[in-house]
Formats: structure tokens, sequence, C-alpha cells
């Protein structure tokens, strides 16, 4: 492990796929005195098992659209920028309407896609068979499809994001603990470890499923709640 700095301008806390885009963000914007702390080892939290989902439909804020096109084509391009794959796979993504009420939804939500630059399509239920033959489609009303979204493997997603935060001067450290925030006059001043303290102007929470603790720890309330859940 390189050495633990001092001083850093930013510090960031959890090394999954969050807190390895903040850091390769901030590098990228010109902010090279980055440090990101992982406990463990990256994407050890719950980063490794998540679903990968790359989807462009359906939200009907600008922003939260305009942040998932810009996701997508951040994963389009990441390999050829550092040399890892991102595992991602463009094989489309459908939407499925089986009731009049959501269908009336989804019509409106592509309509503001469509709006916001998302080639989303509306499609009929023998499209969406013939896209994917296990569907079973007899009471689906129509379908909504985007041919570029897709999939990816967090995990790799991970890698690349730190190593461009690396290429841009950030610095990663697995295996430290943080096992407090420091504060001074009611402003955050920097960090405690398990392998000593680092000053800091400022400091990201990016511990998943573990922020809450963390920022209770701190006299700050992270509204964040762990949940159970299936993948099939």
């Amino acid at each position: 492990m390189a050495e633990l700095p001092s001083h850093a301008r930013v510090v960031i806390i959890g090394g999954g796929i969050i807190g390895t885009s903040v850091a390769y963000h901030l590098a990228h914007a010109g902010w090279k005195d980055v440090v990101l702390l992982e406990r463990d080892r990256l994407t050890s939290g719950t980063t490794w098992h998540a679903a990968g989902l790359i989807v462009t439909f359906g939200s009907l804020s600008e922003t939260s659209t305009e942040m998932r096109k810009y996701t997508r084509a951040l994963y389009e391009r990441l390999e050829a920028e550092t040399g890892l794959s991102t595992g991602f796979k463009p094989v489309g993504f459908i939407e499925i309407a089986a009731e009049r009420d959501r269908l009336e939804e989804f019509r409106r939500v592509a309509a503001f896609n469509r709006q916001c630059g998302v080639d989303v399509h509306e499609i009929s239920a023998s499209q969406v068979k013939e896209l994917f033959p296990l569907a079973r489609t007899e009471d689906i009303l129509a379908g909504f499809y985007v041919e570029r979204d897709g999939q990816a493997n967090p995990v790799d997603v991970t890698m690349a994001l730190a190593k461009g935060a690396r290429m841009q001067g950030a610095t990663i450290l697995e295996g430290v603990t943080v096992t407090g925030v420091k504060k001074a006059r009611g402003a955050v001043t920097g960090v405690t470890t398990s392998h000593g303290d680092i000053d800091a102007e400022y400091v990201v929470n990016c511990a998943g499923m573990w922020a809450r603790q963390l920022g209770e720890a701190s006299g700050v309330n992270v509204p964040l709640q762990a949940a159970e859940h299936y993948y099939l």
C-alpha cells in the first residue's frame, strides 16, 4: 500500500462504483489532490452484485435523463481511455406495459425522453416477442424499446473508473478503514483511519449501505436503508 498522506483536498470514503466515479470526475475536472479510501478491496461492498443495467428510458427529470445518457456514453468510451473493459453490451432494453394506465404513463415518459434525445420506440407485443422470444406476450399491450441501452459489469466499470482516476493523479488506497470524521466549528476537517489521520477540505461519503452509520457517527442523517432484493 502507498503511504497514507497527511493532507488531501478531498477524501472519498468508499471504493465502490460511486466512490471511484467521484474520484474519476474530480480528477478529470482538475482536482488532483484527491484520495479515495477503501476499507477492503475495490467493489467488495455492494457494487460487485449490482445488476449493471444501463437504461436511458424511464425518467421524467431532464437532469436524470441527461445523467443516464452521459453514463452510457462514458461506459462506451471508457475502455478506449483506460485499456480496461467495462463489460458494456448494448443488447437493448425493453420496458413492458401490460395495463392501460401503465401504457399511458410510459407514452408520456417516452415523449419526454425523446425531447431529451433518447431514441425510444413504442413496439407491439409481436415485436417484443421477436426481440425476446422467451417473453410471454399474451397480456402485453406494448413495449418501449431503446436499442443502444444494455448492461455492464459493475466490477469492471469500477476498475476502469479507478484506473482513469489514477491516470489523472488521484490516489486510491485499499485496506484503509475510516473510523471517524474530524470536525471543527461545525465544519469537516478530515478523517481518522486505521492507518492514521488525513486532514481534508472536503470529505465525500460514498460508503454505500454503510453510509448511514458513517453519517450518524458524524451527526449527519443519511436517509438510506438497506433492503433485501433478488435478481432472476
